[in-house]
């Protein structure tokens, strides 16, 4: 991973969130734990705990879009001091804040200024990790970061995308969070009417496995690159349809 090809901020960026990730007050603010767990209803440590399953010690880890609160905290101790770590963004100023923010604390991670949308793979990891980033961004560029993540996944390996769902129609906060979308998050919603291996070109080389929690307000997909796609894929027509390797929401 390197930096040669660096990218400005997609326009969309300042036209719908404006200067809220170039502010340090702005940042410091939501970067602080009690706001991460504020802004997703106190789910925020259920929500990193779900995809800290899903990686082992010494993993070369991918992670697309820098997070507010300690999600990168707890990454990196689990990949420990002889995995591989690397983050991406594209926001310059996120990337120099975060370098300055964990200095030399986790000698397995590495920030780079990339953009997730438009990434040339030069390795494959054995996870990449998209935690609460799908949510801003355009359909467009969802079904480009979404792909490149798929991309960047060895065989055997895993990526793995936390993000928003659409809530049962019951839950008592479902319309208070469109409002809130509508006006903060206005990308966010595409993830209540889509599930995430749609927007997949090659969907069918990866066994997909969803969970949701919090009324199904959050969700966890799992896309695991198959080791021999042909074999597999034949003995999955024969006995079930891809849907059935969706796990029930609960």
């Amino acid at each position: 991973m390197n930096e040669k090809n660096a990218s400005k901020i997609p326009a969309y960026s300042s036209f719908v969130y404006g200067d809220r990730y170039n502010s340090v007050t702005e940042s410091e603010a939501l970067d602080s734990r009690f706001s991460a767990r504020l802004r997703t209803f106190f789910q925020y440590n259920k929500l990193v705990s779900s995809a800290l399953r899903n990686i082992k010690m010494n993993q070369n880890v991918l992670q697309l879009g820098m997070v507010f609160g300690d999600e990168i905290d707890q990454v990196a101790q689990t990949v420990g001091a002889y995995g591989q770590f690397d983050v991406i963004d594209v926001n310059p100023f996120q990337v120099a804040r975060n370098k300055e923010k964990y200095g030399s604390i986790y000698p397995c991670l590495h920030i780079f200024e990339q953009d997730a949308a438009t990434l040339k793979i030069q390795k494959q990891y054995d996870v990449v990790l998209c935690f609460l980033l799908l949510q801003e961004l355009p359909v467009v560029t969802k079904m480009k970061v979404i792909n490149n993540a798929l991309n960047a996944v060895k065989d055997g390996g895993c990526a793995i995308f936390v993000d928003y769902h659409n809530p049962l129609y019951w839950h008592p906060l479902r319309y208070v969070v469109r409002m809130y979308n509508r006006l903060r998050h206005p990308f966010a919603e595409k993830l209540w009417d889509r599930e995430i291996d749609t927007f997949a070109k090659n969907k069918l080389d990866f066994v997909w496995r969803k969970s949701t929690y919090f009324g199904r307000m959050f969700q966890k997909v799992v896309a695991t690159r198959k080791n021999n796609v042909e074999e597999i894929a034949s003995a999955e027509s024969q006995d079930a349809t891809l849907e059935d390797y969706f796990l029930p929401d609960f």
